[in-house]
């Protein structure tokens, strides 16, 4: 017996009813498991190496990285000077006297630097700065010792 071609107008509608409430259970379950699969993917850490929006420095360290989107934050992935649009930041501290010094070719950027005089763990507002961003060094002194310091919130300056 030959069969005829399939022809959505050849369909109950009692089997279309059917065909429609078959497919709910299935939605339901993709619609409960989106919100898991975003936290999930939000979770992820990333590598061990990469900081997430800022860099922590004690007198006498520097680091060198480049900018990154990730997720819902900002990357400060390790670089070597010379990367494409790497950002490099030193800390010295000599007698009492604090100095931030930032080199990159990015373009004029400002950054905020948050310092822990005490030790304690309760940072403090530093200030916001900007970087020359053309190559050259731009360095902030500060005439009382920072303790350890949070760099970050990098912004192009405009």
């Amino acid at each position: 017996m030959p069969t005829e071609p399939f022809h959505p107008s050849r369909v109950s509608a009692a089997e279309r009813v059917v065909e429609k409430y078959m497919r709910l259970p299935f939605l339901a379950v993709a619609l409960a498991l989106l919100p898991v699969a975003a936290t999930a993917q939000e979770e992820t850490p990333p590598p061990s190496d990469v900081a997430v929006e800022t860099i922590g420095l004690k007198p006498g360290e520097a680091r060198t990285f480049v900018l990154r989107p990730g997720g819902h934050h900002q990357l400060l992935v390790p670089a070597a000077i010379d990367d494409q649009g790497a950002i490099s930041v030193s800390y010295t501290d000599t007698a009492g006297k604090s100095a931030i010094t930032v080199t990159s070719a990015l373009g004029p950027m400002t950054y905020k630097v948050l310092s822990d005089p005490t030790g304690s763990g309760g940072y403090v507002d530093a200030g916001t700065f900007t970087m020359r961003g053309n190559g050259t060094a731009t360095t902030e002194t500060f005439n009382r010792d920072l303790g350890a310091i949070v760099v970050g919130e990098f912004k192009q300056a405009g």
